[in-house]
């Protein structure tokens, strides 16, 4: 034994959970063309949906209560972003693709 230790016996401290592999590249890029195209399609129905039914609603609001307006511009950006997330990761999961937190 010498003064340094042997590293196949030292604890390794890992940010990872033992047994688990990085993700391979090609997968990953994969994967993102596709959840951005899934991205890429819900933003655009979403916002034909806005633009049909709440844009009459949301400029009256905004001449007649700045302060609702803009309260109910951050609610709707929050509900936006939730309900895209969870629609996102359902159909990736339908699909079969494996999602990198």
């Amino acid at each position: 034994m010498g003064i340094i230790p042997d590293i196949d016996r030292m604890d390794m401290h890992s940010d990872k959970p033992p047994g688990k592999q990085l993700p391979n590249s090609a997968l990953m890029i994969r994967n993102l063309a596709i959840e951005l195209l899934v991205y890429g399609i819900l933003v655009t129905i979403y916002t034909l949906f806005v633009l049909r039914w709440l844009a009459e609603p949301l400029l009256v609001l905004f001449h007649n209560n700045l302060t609702v307006y803009g309260i109910l511009g951050l609610v709707l950006i929050i509900v936006q972003a939730v309900i895209l997330e969870r629609l996102t990761s359902f159909l990736l999961t339908k699909l079969g693709l494996q999602l990198f937190e």
